[in-house]
């Protein structure tokens, strides 16, 4: 098996699969609220009552459609002036209400904490998904709320039998797994020391628990 580099995934058909380029709102019957339990934009009007700017970043956005829900109803009630709403992907939409940056997520560096982070399926298409998951992990605010769809089957460890070293990995860093979602879910920042080492990903190893084609990702842990 040929593992590839995050700059060979890049140009992956894999990864560039637009079926799971999401065009689910904020809210509403297909939307982040469905997919992670929650409504983001309730909990982006909770901490806006607190009165200190307040910033949303959604990594892999696809057509950032739940972004563009949110800034039309924030700015219906004059609120755009304290909020920061940013999406990040390889092929985002040009539309001056969100701050859109065209942006592999693998090296990606955040210049701003945030409030909410989101990554709906994205992490799905990553090779080092850990390391990205580390990266923004770091930059939530104090209460923020870090959640992102991560299918376990698709993170290989070598000499981690049934993926025993990532659960107690993420909950020694109190990290919340689902994994009947396939969720996982974070309050506040949180520093992820995985002591692994990323070997390299496999775009070949079939649809996950989504029905879409993913990429496997393979590490080793550290001496």
């Amino acid at each position: 098996m040929k593992l590839l580099t995050e700059a060979e995934l890049i140009w992956s058909p894999v990864v560039a699969n637009t079926r799971m380029n999401r065009s689910r709102q904020a809210t509403g019957v297909n939307s982040y609220e469905k997919e992670f339990g929650f409504s983001p934009v309730s909990f982006l009007e909770q901490r806006l009552a607190a009165g200190a700017p307040v910033a949303w970043l959604d990594v892999c956005c696809g057509e950032g459609r739940a972004l563009l829900q949110a800034a039309d109803y924030f700015a219906a009630r004059g609120l755009s002036d304290k909020l920061l709403l940013k999406g990040i992907d390889l092929l985002p939409p040009a539309d001056d209400r969100v701050i859109f940056e065209t942006a592999a997520a693998a090296g990606w560096k955040p210049q701003e904490t945030y409030d909410l982070i989101t990554c709906s399926h994205g992490l799905h298409y990553l090779g080092d998904k850990l390391q990205v998951t580390a990266t923004l992990l770091s930059v939530l605010k104090s209460a923020g709320c870090f959640a992102a769809h991560l299918d376990l089957h698709n993170i290989r460890v070598a000499q981690d039998a049934g993926g025993k070293y990532l659960k107690q990995l993420f909950a020694a860093s109190s990290i919340r797994y689902d994994a009947r979602r396939k969720l996982l879910l974070c309050t506040g920042p949180q520093q992820l020391h995985t002591g692994l080492m990323f070997l390299g990903a496999d775009d070949l190893s079939g649809p996950n628990y989504t029905g879409q084609e993913a990429v496997t990702s393979y590490y080793r842990l550290m001496p």
